[in-house]
């Protein structure tokens, strides 16, 4: 009964070591998964605060043209009133 005892507990014992060894590989894993998955964001987030930037500052140009071609009365020639020029000699 002893050695039976003996070798159950053994078993158990490795049973749990594995156990242990192959939760702590799981989570390696999904740490580097939760990485890879945070840079991409950061990534894309950067993208977007950029395509923001952007989108402000042709937002804030053309609201400047509007209002200063209102304010001070400007329009754009029509085309007869375009001169191309040639500039060869």
């Amino acid at each position: 009964m002893n050695l039976m005892s003996t070798l159950i507990l053994i078993f158990l014992i490795t049973t749990s070591a594995f156990g242990v060894i192959f939760i702590k590989y799981q989570n390696r894993a999904l740490n580097i998964e939760i990485s890879k998955n945070e840079k991409i964001l950061f990534e894309a987030s950067e993208v977007y605060r950029e395509l923001l930037k952007e989108k402000t500052r042709l937002t804030d140009n053309k609201l400047q043209k509007s209002s200063l071609g209102e304010a001070l009365g400007m329009q754009l020639p029509s085309k007869e009133r375009i001169l191309i020029m040639n500039l060869n000699h």
